[in-house]
């Protein structure tokens, strides 16, 4: 069992001396274009801490999932369902602090949704301060800049997109609407540094359908299977490297 809540309190008990470290899964309820389900970022930071709990068996058990996220720019989109950024970080302190209540010094945290990077990177910080234990946010796409670089056709990825799409292929293939697979209209915006894709930027408060019409930030025509495989393996391999790493430290 890689499940933290299918042990019993007796059984987890008895774990304590074994475990190193936890995973949290956090992801998002929002949509993800005409072709990806609601829950696609949460599938994501699921199956990959499921991986990374077997891999390194009862060293690391995985927490029960956060299965919202901080989505408001999302919400002109039917289905999105959205946290505040304080009640995000109040869920994940109150989840650090039980954990150390128990003895539990080391929290991974895997974030399978760019709108969480802000109020967790936050949450880190008071984790450190207020609660006293080790934790530490991967976003598992930053790990792999260099393999999304060589493997995507698209210039332009971000949601919905080849990326999401090729990942969704390998890890929920059956919930992949593929018949409605669609390229979206971009709407390029005026004033310039304002394209949320490119290095070069300011940050400003945009809502998602001001930039595509269906969704989709990039093309999600361009996914396939292979990519996807590619793509997943990588973050797989990353993350696992660097927990390994971490809970020997």
């Amino acid at each position: 069992m890689i499940y933290w809540n299918e042990y019993t309190w007796d059984e987890i008990q008895n774990l304590l001396d074994k475990i190193k470290a936890v995973i949290l899964p956090i992801g998002s309820c929002e949509q993800h274009s005409l072709h990806l389900p609601l829950g696609m970022d949460s599938f994501s930071a699921i199956k990959l801490s499921e991986k990374i709990a077997k891999a390194l068996e009862e060293e690391v058990l995985v927490l029960p999932p956060i299965l919202y996220g901080v989505s408001p720019h999302h919400m002109n989109f039917p289905g999105t369902i959205t946290l505040s950024s304080d009640t995000l970080i109040n869920i994940v302190l109150d989840i650090a602090r039980s954990l150390k209540h128990h003895g539990v010094n080391k929290l991974i945290i895997i974030n399978g949704h760019g709108g969480n990077t802000a109020p967790l990177t936050l949450a880190l910080r008071k984790i450190r301060e207020e609660v006293g234990i080790e934790a530490v946010l991967i976003n598992p796409w930053e790990l792999i800049s260099d393999v999304i670089m060589d493997t995507l056709e698209s210039t332009v990825w971000g949601h919905a997109c080849e990326f999401e799409t090729s990942e969704a292929l390998v890890i929920i293939p059956n919930m992949v609407r593929v018949n409605k697979i669609k390229k979206p209209k971009i709407k390029e915006q005026k004033a310039p540094y304002m394209t949320i894709w490119e290095k070069v930027k300011v940050l400003w408060p945009w809502n998602t359908d001001e930039l595509t019409d269906t969704g989709s930030i990039g093309d999600p025509t361009k996914a396939s299977r292979e990519k996807g495989e590619k793509l997943f393996n990588a973050m797989f391999e990353r993350t696992l490297e660097f927990i390994t790493h971490f809970i020997k430290e």
